[in-house]
């Protein structure tokens, strides 16, 4: 069943377009990764997704509503929570407040137990959650932004760049969660500078240059693509 289905995106930052005629589907249950270089337009297809940026053309359809123009907390709202690139935690706010303002738009009586959810995830967290998010390292700051994240309890998680940074201990433990949240039920689009480690994972890929969706395919004809290779992967194409 299809979960999220954008057809002729088309946004950018004033009269600057970054994005031309996108279209990316993503199935339910699956991880779609999203793979190019710097500058390519992946994290303004992420915010154009959330609601940070606005289209100027364009349909994103999610759980068949079209919310290319709803705002960022109504979407969050319809199930849809982005891991944003460089974490974004509240560096002044403890661990525990951190997990709390994740779950702003919700009203139930369940946060208690989904913050100790995310302590079973990432028992770091859970021994840290009076520490201030500022004192935590690195790969430390990944998980509680991924933690929040899920505080909202969304069907789509968008990553933008969660690899970035960290050592390699903190970047196998987030690859990992991902396959975790998969076998929960969890739909993920993820970008990622780690191209190969990203479409190892994805069953499904995209490669964005200057805007356009150039390349499609499952997570190892990706692989497989010399052009991806090449440019990517950093392999010579037999």
């Amino acid at each position: 069943m299809t979960m999220l289905t954008i057809q002729g995106l088309r946004a950018g930052y004033g009269k600057i377009e970054v994005l031309h005629d996108v279209g990316v589907t993503i199935e339910r249950g699956q991880i779609v990764t999203l793979i190019g270089a710097n500058g390519a337009g992946k994290t303004t297809l992420l915010k154009t997704i959330s609601g940070l940026i606005r289209p100027t053309a364009g349909t994103i359809e999610f759980d068949s509503q079209n919310i290319a123009r709803r705002p960022p907390h109504k979407i969050v709202g319809l199930g849809l929570s982005q891991v944003p690139e460089g974490r974004a935690i509240l560096k002044r706010m403890t661990v525990l407040d951190n997990l709390r303002m994740g779950a702003f738009t919700r009203r139930d009586s369940e946060i208690g137990s989904d913050i100790d959810a995310v302590y079973r995830r990432f028992p770091i967290l859970g021994e840290r959650r009076d520490q201030m998010a500022a004192t935590l390292s690195g790969g430390e700051q990944q998980m509680l932004a991924i933690g929040r994240a899920l505080m909202a309890r969304p069907t789509l998680l968008l990553l933008d760049e969660p690899s970035l940074g960290l050592a390699p201990k903190f970047i196998t433990r987030i690859f990992l969660t991902l396959r975790e949240l998969q076998k929960e039920g969890k739909t993920i689009l993820l970008v990622e500078q780690n191209a190969r480690q990203a479409l190892q994972v994805a069953d499904r890929g995209y490669v964005m240059e200057r805007g356009k969706i150039v390349l499609s395919g499952s997570g190892q004809e990706l692989l497989n693509m010399p052009e991806v290779q090449r440019t990517y992967l950093g392999q010579h194409a037999a």
